[in-house]
């Protein structure tokens, strides 16, 4: 007992400060926080579509807590703005984040310092789509999920094809009185193209737009707004801005009857001919020719070769995503034939065509996926170009450092092929930094998805296997190992889960921490709620390292979420993280959203007994402490902490917008053990911002930005004053200059700081082409009693990705 009492002294003796071990615990992520904050705050961003849905996770490097985004739950993107932990480090954040992406949804997904220890992650997709967002229970990631994405495919279609029914339009001008029928003719003359008058609703007042599109090119639709501001000087662009009106009088599908025989009988060499014809126009993707062929076929009194243009015609409408009309001959297919050849095909793709049409959940991780069988593949490839250079001056000395010279290479690759009853896909996300200081952390490779996936459509029975990332059910992240889910009824689904988890994706697997997960999932009812319910058990050298038990809310209307999400653990006898956040659609246009995070930082786990101490496994650490001290270490070194965020906004006509954002944070206090100092809590940390933005002002689709902001916390006081813009330059251009400035008050020295940061960024793209260039200072100057500093950093970077 001596000993091990003498060991403890002399492992006190080489423990870090105080001040570093209130980093690692603020902002740590389960593990023992590293030397240097991660090169990139986003690891990931991965976009997995269901059959109704798309689920986006963001996976980040570092601790990070969602304060608040807009637009509320509809838009073409989410500004998300996020608190950053100590261990993300105070370099600047702008950096393209890598999107593994499944169906070309996601456009792209981009950070921004916003204002100190904050950043902005912009997440983009391809069209207007309502969507809900939550944060994960441990406070290293987002999920994302784009509603109704895949609702054209998943529900009943009785079009032969799908019309543009919305694009870029012409808003030529507005008034409160309607437009008369001459004004419309003008503008039509004008434009050489369909003029119309559309409504909208602002504050009680009927407003008349006139208008004239669709236009389906951006570059026409910049050339016509460029002519129309000639005589329409209050002329922009819309994009996306209207609803199509649907045609009332769709049959319903007991409406939707079969091909029925009614022509008269053709030669068998007049039927052969056709049913060549049919097959060359299905190998060819032609469907409605295909259907024309085969619908003839199938009108001709019984012969012996009916029953295969029956066949074929319902795949023919099924392919085409008629799947009523598939439906209905199919059916005929087995009355009519109910000892024929093709009947277990046919009713194999009967029972996938009802499980396509329910509302409740796949037992599936890409859902049913595209109508299309074969292979596709698809990915990209990025490289980024980072230089940061700062110094530091004061009347006695200049330092200069060299921060960051490297490059950064990422890929991803996806191949996926869908049969006619499994699904395979394949998927591999990776990258590589050079890094070229002389000093630095050295060359890193980072492999954030390796994984192969099969996908039974018709029993609802899907596993992937390799290195995954889920934050759902109670799994903390990215891990090593093997995820099954099951469809057990239409509104059930079982998913379980069993690997190891990883702590950097910097890593190789690593087998000493182990885990096994149980979850359901219930929903969706009424189109408005579901539900999750887990149970997790890991281990770490075989010790208990968490019991997790946790349950999710979700409910969305259009104008109304609510989520809450409840993560306890049964080992520790306390509660990991509790979160309520919601959205709600006001009066007079008015907008909200709160959240309200509770939660332990890092995640209480046993790892969490290595914080500070002088090595670096838990069996080098049983050497020195027994099970129920380090039990009692990994509660010391985890703190709770909560922050609260209300928010509030409002359109301002038809270009402006205004909003108001309150945040409060606070960590508790830790105690000393172990050899561990203690960490003082942080005490209320207050902001309050407001923002006014502006589309279209200087030129269609640019953007303005002003936000004036004021934080209070028990270090300092700052105020804040920011300007940023997204100007359109010509085609697929984009130049955004921004500028802030803050003015620090410390109440530890009593210095005042001025800081002024202005950036550039200049960015193209078009289809599966980006490039970028962004440079970047931070000048500052501080002034102590009896000293001053002078502070100037300064950054660029270049970058492109090409996807296919």
């Amino acid at each position: 007992m001596e000993g091990a009492t003498e060991t403890r002294r002399h492992a006190r003796r080489r423990l870090p400060s105080a001040a570093a071990l209130a980093l690692a615990i603020i902002g740590g992520s389960g593990a023992l926080a590293r030397a240097q904050a991660p090169d990139r705050l986003v690891d990931l961003v991965e976009a997995t579509p269901t059959d109704r849905n798309v689920d986006v996770l963001v996976q980040f490097n570092c601790s990070v807590r969602y304060l608040t985004h807009s637009p509320l739950d509809l838009g073409t993107s989410a500004a998300i703005r996020l608190r950053l932990g100590p261990d993300c480090g105070t370099a600047p954040r702008n950096e393209q984040a890598p999107i593994l992406n499944d169906g070309g949804l996601l456009k792209r997904a981009r950070v921004e310092d916003s204002a100190p220890g904050e950043a902005m992650l912009t997440v983009e997709w391809s069209r207007e789509l309502h969507f809900v967002l939550a944060p994960t229970s441990n406070g290293r990631g987002l999920r994302l999920r784009l509603l109704e994405v895949r609702a054209g495919k998943a529900r009943i279609s009785l079009q032969d094809s799908e019309t543009p029914v919305s694009g870029y339009a012409i808003n030529l001008d507005s008034a409160t009185a309607p437009f008369p029928p001459e004004a419309i003719a003008a503008a039509s003359d004008l434009l050489r193209m369909p003029a119309y008058v559309s409504t909208i609703e602002l504050e009680g007042q009927i407003w008349y737009r006139l208008r004239a599109g669709p236009i389906l090119a951006q570059k026409d639709a910049d050339r016509l707004l460029a002519a129309a501001q000639q005589k329409y000087p209050r002329a922009w662009l819309g994009i996306n801005d209207e609803v199509a009106v649907v045609a009332e009088g769709t049959p319903a599908i007991s409406d939707v009857a079969p091909t029925v025989p009614v022509d008269p009988a053709l030669p068998d060499a007049e039927r052969n001919k056709l049913m060549d014809a049919a097959r060359t126009a299905m190998s060819r993707k032609d469907y409605p020719r295909a259907i024309e062929l085969l619908t003839k076929l199938t009108r001709q009194p019984e012969y012996p070769a009916r029953s295969r243009a029956q066949e074929l015609l319902g795949l023919t409408r099924e392919r085409a995503g008629q799947l009523a009309h598939a439906k209905a001959e199919y059916t005929e297919y087995l009355r009519r034939y109910p000892q024929g050849d093709a009947n277990t095909r046919i009713r194999t793709r009967l029972r996938l065509l009802a499980s396509a049409g329910r509302g409740g959940k796949r037992g599936t991780l890409f859902g049913g996926g595209d109508a299309e069988e074969g292979w596709k593949l698809a990915g990209g490839a990025s490289q980024m170009y980072r230089w940061e250079r700062s110094t530091v001056t004061t009347p006695e000395a200049s330092n200069e450092q060299q921060n960051q010279n490297a490059i950064y290479t990422d890929g991803d690759f996806t191949a996926r092929r869908r049969g006619e009853r499994f699904d395979f896909t394949s998927r591999v996300s990776a990258g590589y930094a050079k890094d070229m200081l002389d000093v630095g952390p050295g060359d890193q490779t980072r492999v954030s998805a390796a994984f192969v996936e099969l996908n039974d459509r018709s029993l609802g029975v899907a596993a992937r296997f390799g290195r995954q990332s889920r934050n759902t059910g109670g799994l903390l992240g990215t891990f090593d190992g093997l995820f099954a889910s099951y469809q057990l009824k239409p509104k059930v689904a079982l998913n379980a889960a069993v690997g190891f988890p990883v702590e950097s994706t910097r890593e190789s697997p690593q087998t000493d921490r182990r885990f096994f997960g149980l979850a359901a999932e219930f929903g969706p009812f009424n189109d408005k709620w579901d539900f999750g319910a887990f149970a997790v058990a890991q281990t770490l050298a075989g010790e208990t390292d968490r019991r997790g038990l946790g349950m999710e809310a979700r409910y969305f209307v259009p104008g109304k979420t609510f989520i809450g999400l409840l993560d306890y653990d049964a080992y520790y006898q306390t509660i990991n993280s509790a979160v309520l956040m919601g959205n709600l659609q006001l009066p007079a246009r008015w907008t909200a959203s709160f959240n309200f995070d509770h939660r332990r930082s890092p995640v209480l786990t046993t790892r969490n007994a290595l914080i500070g101490q002088p090595v670096q496994t838990l069996d080098e650490l049983l050497s020195l402490f027994t099970p129920e001290q380090i039990r009692q270490l990994a509660e010391d070194r985890t703190a709770q902490s909560d922050i609260y965020s209300l928010s509030i906004a409002r359109p301002l006509g038809e270009r402006f917008q205004f909003s108001v954002d309150a945040f409060a944070s606070r960590a508790a206090a830790t105690i000393s053990s172990g050899g561990v100092a203690a960490t003082p809590a942080t005490g209320f940390d207050k902001t309050l911002q407001v923002q006014f933005s502006g589309s279209s002002l200087w030129r269609s689709s640019d953007l303005w930005v002003i936000a004036a902001r004021y934080q209070d916390s028990d270090v300092a006081t700052t105020q804040s004053l920011s300007l940023a813009s997204r100007l359109p330059i010509g085609g697929a251009w984009r130049i955004g200059p921004r500028l802030r400035v803050d003015r620090r008050e410390s109440t530890i020295d009593a210095a005042q700081e001025m800081l002024y940061v202005p950036t550039l960024r200049l960015d193209y793209q078009r289809g599966g082409t980006w490039i970028e260039f962004e440079g970047g200072a931070e000048l500052g100057n501080r002034d102590l009693p009896a000293d001053t500093e002078t502070s100037r950093r300064y950054y660029f970077g270049l970058g492109y990705r090409i996807s296919f």
